[in-house]
């Protein structure tokens, strides 16, 4: 019944990476590729999950927790490289104040 459940769950991680890479080659904008990178980051990261979930090995799910913690903030960190606007206000873009 686990190795029925760990198929499904490698199908349906394998459709998410595809639907990513779709995106992560169309664009159209340099947010969307870099969003659709970091769901196929997070993919890899689940499938470290269920590799650990189906052999038993706990050590999977300590590499995966690392991994998640890294990838969240290189995408904080991609996020500000392309608009660092929002840190001078400490507000979204568009809400600054009028000087």
């Amino acid at each position: 019944m686990i190795a029925i459940a760990h198929s499904v769950f490698i199908v349906l991680v394998a459709g998410a990476i595809g639907c990513a890479l779709w995106r992560l080659w169309k664009g159209p904008t340099t947010a969307d590729r870099i969003n659709a990178a970091d769901v196929i980051a997070l993919c890899c990261v689940g499938l470290a999950v269920g590799h650990g979930w189906l052999h038993g090995d706990p050590l999977w799910l300590d590499i995966a927790m690392v991994a998640g913690l890294i990838l969240f903030v290189g995408t904080v960190a991609v996020a500000l490289l392309i608009d660092p606007r929002h840190l001078r206000y400490g507000s979204p873009p568009g809400d600054e104040p009028h000087e």
